[in-house]
């Protein structure tokens, strides 16, 4: 099983000279920032005994096996159309997440290395604003009906909430130890936090900005998804190689689904009660039922995937591929990879804009965005 920690440890040693050159700007810029690096290996540090000694029947990992050969992962299918490029934004230092409030066609980008938010406008594909937040913003959310933000900093373990009409910080919420992602539902304005040390997901009333509940869920959760039609909400689980499923009526965990190695992200798409599961590990998407709570398919993708984003209008699948530095389109109608592009470095992040059918992509390594016209497919 290979963690996220592993999977970017992977990646630093593919990208040597920008790792130095990232390195190299933490330890000169102003604040107390420390090197993202640094999270990452502590992250890996933390999770040594549980996670790379203890796992039964498994190898150690060392610096010549940490990346597995590109032969042992399943080939995804052939690409048969070229989506388009519409252009290319320099954002923050290693933008780690990006998300869009359709309402106001604005897209936020959390830059972990920068300790800020970009705001992009959609119509000009400028940035408008940079916002400070706290260290190591890991993900964002927004919630278009309140036009808020909500940024996971994960050195600072909370929460710091941003006025989408100002684009200032209005209030920080203490959470859990290691608040690595963070998801919104807009129905009931509820804010699920995933804490990756505690092991455990932080809900917030968006009204009151407080934690009112905290659920325990798998090993180093890794990422949240909510369906608001169903109530039900998504946690990836690194360690344990499944998703924690939560009802939100009762907030506990109804469900936990085995998927493949090393989940990174999970995303849903409320149209079809779908959900989908990218193994950074394996380099496939786990395809869930949620009416079943069962695995229907896995996907092959490229290497390394770790975020995902769903048009439910379009009913596609868009995945990250860090190591292959590309974009696999699954059609969720067929689950069959549809589409292949080349992004920029390391691409971490991905968001969907239905209302404008564009697709952001957060290449970390570039510090860049970049567009996606999901109309060419």
């Amino acid at each position: 099983m290979y963690s996220l920690s592993v999977l970017v440890l992977a990646q630093v040693a593919k990208n040597t000279e920008e790792k130095e050159d990232l390195m190299n700007h933490d330890s000169t810029s102003t604040g107390s920032s420390p090197p993202s690096l640094a999270l990452f290996l502590s992250a890996l540090l933390l999770l040594a005994a549980g996670l790379l000694v203890g796992c039964g029947g498994e190898e150690e990992l060392t610096a010549d096996t940490a990346t597995p050969s590109p032969s042992t992962s399943p080939s995804p299918p052939a690409a048969t159309a070229s989506p388009t490029t519409m252009a290319t934004i320099a954002v923050g230092l290693k933008p780690w997440d990006v998300a869009v409030n359709p309402d106001t066609n604005h897209v936020y980008v959390a830059n972990e290395a920068g300790n800020d938010v970009s705001v992009i406008d959609e119509a000009s594909d400028t940035v408008v604003a940079t916002i400070a937040v706290g260290q190591g913003p890991s993900s964002l959310a927004v919630n278009p009906e309140t036009n808020r933000i909500y940024v996971a900093n994960a050195w600072n373990n909370n929460v710091s909430v941003i006025d989408g009409a100002s684009n200032t910080v209005v209030v920080t919420i203490p959470v859990g130890d290691g608040p690595w992602a963070v998801a919104v539902n807009p129905n009931t304005n509820r804010i699920y936090v995933v804490n990756s040390t505690s092991d455990n997901v932080s809900i917030i009333d968006g009204a009151s900005d407080t934690v009112v509940a905290t659920v325990p869920v798998g090993q180093h959760p890794s990422c949240v998804a909510v369906n608001p039609q169903t109530e039900r909400i998504y946690v990836t689980n690194e360690e344990t190689n499944d998703i924690s499923v939560i009802d939100a009526a009762t907030e506990t965990v109804v469900a936990t689904i085995a998927v493949g190695d090393g989940p990174t992200c999970v995303e849903v798409n409320p149209e079809t009660n779908r959900v989908y599961a990218a193994n950074g590990g394996s380099d496939t998407i786990s395809v869930v039922d949620g009416a079943t709570d069962t695995v229907v398919t896995d996907v092959p993708v490229g290497q390394g995937p770790l975020a995902v984003g769903v048009d439910p209008d379009a009913n596609l699948v868009y995945v990250a591929n860090s190591w292959s530095d590309d974009v696999s389109v699954i059609d969720a109608t067929t689950d069959k990879v549809v589409a292949t592009m080349s992004v920029g470095r390391a691409p971490w992040g991905v968001a969907v804009n239905t209302e404008t059918n564009r697709i952001y992509i957060a290449n970390a390594w570039d510090s860049t965005i970049s567009v996606i016209d999901g109309a060419v497919q």
